[in-house]
């Protein structure tokens, strides 16, 4: 009893003689006993209980001696005391603890989530031993900084550089294989890799083993390495496939291992290879490129990642590149002429090759990052309501001698506890959510029988987001309550009670500042969502310049089972012939790109348009281009608005052609017909085409671009071109054309892999609509789940402050106030906050919006969203307000009088 005697003597100087000294006893043991009661049910021995709870009520001042002496780390237990206590804090305010935590779950596993969303898009580095040290080489001039890299330049970087422990190189392919000879063929991802792949990057297979350098010289053995995944599906997992011959690209290859489970490709959004063979056997099973790929310097078609040594920098090793490149050329002046190399981060390189990715993950992150902030705001208001209930309570604990530092530390442990609760529960969410990202995800590669490397999982990576955003939370929310709970002026603590006139105001500037911000936010994330809405609406309603019913699509790639360019021309015009004999085909047309449906679109041509004045800092034009035939048109339903579409006229001997789109013909023969103009390929040493016809506009990448210029060269005019998709015009259902075409083709070869085979309908639904959905619906989802947290935080506010005011509602109705006055008092208190946010969030979202509305396409600002916004938040404001306000004025004089 000495630590209490002495808090007495010290509370008595504090608060004079308006209490007895029994009171105050009576005070202090209350507050005592009450902690000596958890800790006998916790299950401590009485002379234990009483102990810790004079150190949790703050006497670790008088006891912390013997407590040194006795347990030796007093910092780690009482950071365990810290946390029982916090626990039994939140078993005795089950609905403080349960709106908190549910507050803070949503928002972290909404932040979760996406960021597992953003990971998968952009930011995941390479699923190899030690990403970090993993960097992509560049070779690239002043107008394509970050281009790809020749073989003999490879093998130059690989010899002489001292930074780096080892450098690959590879490209991705479609290459057709089956078991056997007999077999329908399959169209495969397959790497075209460096001999030293596996062991540079660090990668054991599971079977067999990797590469060699052996394995990569011109007349090696054919030697294969199959993806994991391509083991258990094709062959079972069986371990006697090491040994085991299989037919790719109509050659025999040996299998010599298997890649493990996880490894794929190191890039993301890319084609994942089922199987990796050595570059020697590139012409092997890619027949349509030239014979000399290896040994020319001017064809740059290779990725190169290398790891750097130990000790040594990204930047270190980028300025030995740049060096190299001098070096190269000046020794190889034609073909490396102003020829540059840098080293980047594999991470960061992303961002150069693919920028579109990387910001909208970002982008995502910042706008759930918002709802994160309003689920703060509105636990910190719990938080001040909370602490100020507590306030007798860390009056008598600071009177018992315990710093503010360590109070701090306690209120800081119980916002811990809550957010860790939170991000528990947020995991739980998050999971959910990853398990529809990636249903979704999969809905929208349906198209594409080749897998892409985008997988949505709750990995280490995930699960340290989850942990540092709740610590991170935690103090966001915790700690301007606990300073704020902390300030406090004994002498009014201990004289008055809990309701007293001089508290009740106090943290009235503070609630009013974390709602207003809340409400600032919530307009910036609902307009956010307004315009995703608006803007999904629009492309349901858009026309992509093409119908998409009773279309089947049906790619093929002959090259990928060793055709020649000849033998090419030849099996397609076989393979036309016979489809279009085939009971309900109306037409038959081939396309080298499918308009927004991820099948080789992106394509552009460098072309100079005769007798258009270019730029003076120009010298051609990035035209977005297409290679088709003359049925494409018919069959795709894109009418021809003057000339004519390609026909038997355009061979390779004659001469050649081209056809424009209308914004193509506006834009560079303004005042002439553009039949009949002319454009030269700059890469083809300004190789003449002359346009015979001028399609319809259309949609190419994204349906939600503006009208762009494109040309349109005939499939029979091209060498080289393997990878075509045969586009089939039916009568009737489109899906039942494709067993009998498919067995036309088997008669003409099996070995030629017939992949991506569905309607234009569903390749539409699933490439166009149902990604414009995912960020509508993720959007929207995050604007309401703003909208709920900022409302309910008003709530709480507004039913906080009326609680204050209950006395002073008294005095005013018996003075003649009516409930009429007291409602409108409740609403302009509530008014006074809403509107001061709302001002600010129009601001705010007026300039944030058209960030966002660059990376989704949206109309960058909208006054109609806006004012739809502002409507929406103030309803929803009304509602929280009103509910309080109605109580009241419902609050009998004499009732409220008597509130202390």
């Amino acid at each position: 009893m000495r630590s209490l005697r002495a808090a007495l003597v010290r509370i008595r100087s504090l608060v004079g003689k308006t209490r007895t000294d029994q009171d105050l006893t009576d005070e202090i043991e209350m507050h005592l006993q009450m902690h000596i009661d958890d800790n006998l049910r916790a299950g401590m021995t009485p002379e234990e209980a009483r102990r810790q709870a004079i150190i949790a009520l703050g006497g670790i001042d008088q006891t912390k001696e013997q407590y040194r002496d006795r347990r030796g780390i007093p910092i780690l237990e009482t950071l365990m005391q810290d946390f029982h206590y916090a626990a039994r804090t939140m078993r005795k305010n089950p609905a403080f603890s349960a709106a908190a935590v549910m507050t803070l779950g949503l928002a972290i596993g909404a932040n979760t989530a996406i960021f597992s969303f953003a990971d998968a898009l952009a930011f995941r580095p390479p699923d190899v031993p030690r990403p970090g040290e993993i960097v992509r080489i560049f070779s690239g001039t002043k107008d394509v900084p970050f281009g790809r890299v020749s073989y003999p330049d490879y093998l130059d970087f690989r010899s002489r550089n001292t930074t780096l422990s080892g450098l690959v190189a590879y490209d991705t392919e479609g290459v057709a294989m089956s078991r056997t000879r007999d077999e329908t063929a399959a169209l495969l991802g397959t790497l075209v890799v460096s001999g030293n792949y596996f062991s540079a990057l660090g990668v054991e297979p599971t079977l067999g083993r990797g590469f060699r350098d052996d394995d990569d010289r011109v007349g090696a053995t054919a030697v294969v390495v199959i993806s994991h995944s391509l083991w258990e599906r094709v062959f079972r997992s069986d371990p006697a496939v090491i040994g085991q011959q299989i037919i790719v690209a109509k050659r025999d290859f040996t299998v010599i291992g298997v890649a493990p489970a996880g490894f794929a490709s190191t890039e993301l959004l890319e084609i994942q290879p089922d199987l990796y063979v050595p570059i020697g056997m590139v012409n092997a099973v890619a027949s349509t490129f030239p014979a000399s790929l290896r040994e020319n310097r001017s064809e740059r078609w290779l990725v190169t990642l290398g790891r750097l040594k130990s000790g040594t920098t990204a930047s270190a090793a980028s300025a030995e590149m740049t060096t190299l490149a001098r070096s190269l050329e000046q020794t190889y002046p034609d073909t490396n002429r102003q020829r540059t190399a840098v080293a980047l981060p594999e991470v960061a390189a992303r961002e150069k090759i693919n920028q579109g990715n990387q910001q909208l993950g970002g982008l995502l992150l910042a706008i759930v990052g918002l709802v994160l902030l309003i689920a703060c705001a509105n636990v910190a208001n719990l938080m001040l309501s909370h602490a100020a209930g507590r306030t007798k309570e860390i009056a008598v604990r600071l009177a018992l001698g315990a710093s503010r530092g360590r109070l701090i530390r306690q209120l800081l442990t119980e916002s811990v506890l809550l957010a860790s609760s939170g991000g528990v529960c947020g995991l739980l969410l998050a999971y959910g959510s990853a398990r529809y990202l990636s249903i979704v995800g999969e809905s929208i590669m349906s198209n594409m029988d080749m897998r892409l490397g985008l997988e949505f999982r709750l990995d280490e990576r995930v699960l340290l987001f989850t942990l540092v955003t709740s610590l991170a939370t935690s103090v966001v929310f915790g700690l301007a309550p606990a300073l704020r709970s902390t300030r406090v002026d004994l002498v009014s603590a201990l004289k008055t009670s809990a309701k007293s006139g001089s508290r009740r105001h106090r943290w009235l500037t503070t609630r009013g500042a974390l709602i207003g911000s809340q409400v600032a936010l919530s307009v910036v994330v609902l307009a956010v969502a307004g315009l995703s809405i608006r803007h999904f609406i629009d492309i349901r309603r858009a026309d992509p310049g093409f119908q998409t019913d009773h279309v089947l699509l049906l790619s093929l790639d002959p090259g990928a089972a060793g055709y020649d360019a000849g033998g090419t021309r030849q099996f397609y015009d076989r393979i036309l012939t016979q489809t279009k004999a085939t009971a309900g085909v109306k037409a038959v047309g081939l396309a080298q790109s499918i308009p927004l449906s991820g099948i080789n679109t992106g394509r552009t041509t460098s072309i100079i348009v005769d007798g258009y004045d270019m730029p003076r800092d120009q010298e051609s034009l990035s035209i977005r281009s297409n290679v088709v035939d003359g049925g494409y048109w018919s069959a795709m339903r894109i009418p021809i608005m003057r000339g004519r579409a390609f026909d038997e006229r355009d061979t390779t001997t004659s001469p050649r052609v081209v056809l424009v789109n209308e914004t193509m013909a506006r834009r560079y023969w303004p005042t002439r017909d553009a039949v009949g103009g002319t454009v030269r390929l700059e890469s083809r040493s300004g190789l003449q085409l002359q346009v015979v016809g001028i399609a319809k506009d259309g949609k190419y990448l994204d349906i939600a671009e503006q009208q762009q210029p494109a040309i349109f060269m005939p499939f029979s005019q091209q060498n080289g071109q393997s990878w075509m998709t045969m586009v089939v015009l039916g009568t009737e259902d489109a899906a039942s054309l494709a067993a009998p075409i498919r067995s036309e083709l088997k008669l003409l070869d099996a070995s030629i892999p017939a992949f991506n085979i569905r309607t234009l309908d569903s390749v539409y639904e699933a490439r166009t609509i149902v990604p414009q959905r995912l960020i509508s619906q993720i959007m929207v989802s995050v604007g309401l789940l703003g909208l709920v947290l900022a409302t309910v935080g008003l709530y709480g506010v507004v039913a906080y402050l009326t609680t204050l005011r209950t006395r002073e509602i008294g005095i005013r109705m018996a003075l003649g106030a009516d409930r009429r006055n007291v409602l409108l008092m409740v609403l302009r208190q509530a008014a006074g906050m809403v509107g001061a946010g709302l001002a600010v969030g129009l601001v705010l979202a007026f300039f944030l919006t058209p960030a966002f509305a660059s990376a989704f396409n949206f109309v960058p600002r909208d006054a109609t969203i806006l004012a739809e916004v502002s409507l929406v938040l103030i309803a929803a404001a009304l509602t929280a307000s009103l509910i309080p306000a109605r109580r009241a004025a419902m609050v009998s004089p004499t009732v409220a009088l008597r509130d202390e």
